[in-house]
């Protein structure tokens, strides 16, 4: 069975799937919890298992 989205909290299939933050999250919604901006894995920061950005 495919994992739900730590986000959104629909299914999360192989193809699109960031694994990160012991937390399975579809590519648009790895987002930044203060801005929302998009996140990928060479540019989040993670803070108490959830993901920010830089700023």
């Amino acid at each position: 069975m495919n994992p739900q989205c730590a986000r959104c909290g629909k299914i999360v299939y192989p193809t699109e799937k960031v694994s990160c933050l012991d937390k399975n999250w579809h590519k648009g919604c790895f987002s930044c919890e203060v801005c929302k901006m998009t996140l990928n894995m060479k540019n989040y920061k993670g803070y108490d298992k959830k993901p920010y950005c830089n700023a």
